[in-house]
């Protein structure tokens, strides 16, 4: 889901089905192309992480703030809790 555009950079966003969004307790946007969900699923925490970076054709050193920003996000989050799996493209 995009929320928005601005020349060639998009904003992301994350579905969450209407059965578990009451389950979701912290949404963080780290930016425009970054975002994350905490959720609480039985006893464990669920992390997602959204991530839009259109990386292709540009120079690693425009490129290497979005890979910082996602490692914050990762970072950030506590080792006991996880980090739900998917596809993140970033072309590099």
């Amino acid at each position: 889901m995009y929320s928005g555009f601005n020349r060639a950079q998009s904003r992301v966003g994350i579905l969450v089905n209407k059965e578990i969004v009451e389950q979701v307790v912290e949404a963080r946007c780290k930016s425009d192309h970054i975002m994350s969900i905490k959720s609480v699923v039985g006893s464990n925490i669920l992390n997602t992480v959204s991530v839009y970076a259109p990386q292709i054709g540009l120079a690693k050193d425009i490129r290497r703030p979005s890979l910082e920003e996602l490692d914050d996000v990762i970072q950030s989050m506590p080792y006991t809790e996880n980090l739900s799996s998917g596809i993140i493209s970033m072309g590099i």
